[in-house]
């Protein structure tokens, strides 16, 4: 059988004592860190034709995310929200400057935005929201790191486990603007990836475990 990596131990443990501290806190909850894993789809991209004429389509393959959100309570229903998300994945393009196997990149958003529940008997529906930046970056750091405005736009349900713990179910859209420069991963002027439209469009569907404290 195969034993878990120290690290991994050492989160859990953590994570554990995290529960039980906050779990045993009675004051106003005024902050809430959600650590939560999900999964990561995305639009495609139109790139530049190729020697028959066709479009080459450029995608990123469906993975999964993980991040946190840090909650400051501004009212009953509603917070101010550090959102940050993270996806390792890879890029494909029958471009030939893209390896064949595609290329190994990072996503990651920052976002500040907020959330408003919907109180209701035991679940707490809610939306979501904010606006950053998404961080790009390529494997190969030969190439440039793109930062690019973001938003999101997202709800979902808050289930309560205890006073100070709880699910968070979402489903969030994460959209980047590319309109101006439309290519990245350049270095000495040559670029590895170019493509149309000023819209990359994201989806990503969590799962948090929110502390209270």
């Amino acid at each position: 059988m195969i034993s878990e990596k120290p690290s991994i131990k050492a989160a859990g443990l953590l994570l554990a004592l995290l529960v039980l501290l906050t779990a045993s806190i009675s004051n106003a909850n005024d902050y809430t860190i959600t650590p939560f894993t999900g999964f990561r789809a995305s639009d495609s991209l139109e790139g530049e034709e190729d020697a028959t004429g066709e479009i080459v389509k450029v995608n990123v393959d469906e993975t999964s995310s993980f991040g946190f959100i840090l909650s400051m309570r501004r009212d009953r229903v509603s917070t101010y929200d550090l959102y940050f998300s993270r996806q390792d994945s890879k890029l494909f393009s029958r471009s030939a400057d893209v390896p064949e196997g595609g290329l190994d990149v990072r996503i990651d958003y920052f976002h500040l935005g907020g959330t408003v529940d919907y109180e209701a008997d035991k679940l707490r529906p809610f939306a979501t929201g904010g606006l950053g930046i998404a961080r790009i970056s390529p494997a190969n750091d030969t190439s440039g790191t793109e930062t690019k405005f973001s938003f999101s736009l997202g709800g979902g349900v808050k289930v309560p486990i205890s006073e100070n713990v709880g699910l968070r179910f979402e489903a969030r859209a994460l959209g980047i603007t590319t309109s101006g420069d439309r290519r990245i991963f350049c270095s000495n002027g040559q670029c590895l990836v170019q493509f149309e439209g000023s819209l990359f469009l994201q989806y990503e569907a969590s799962v948090g475990l929110s502390i209270a404290f």
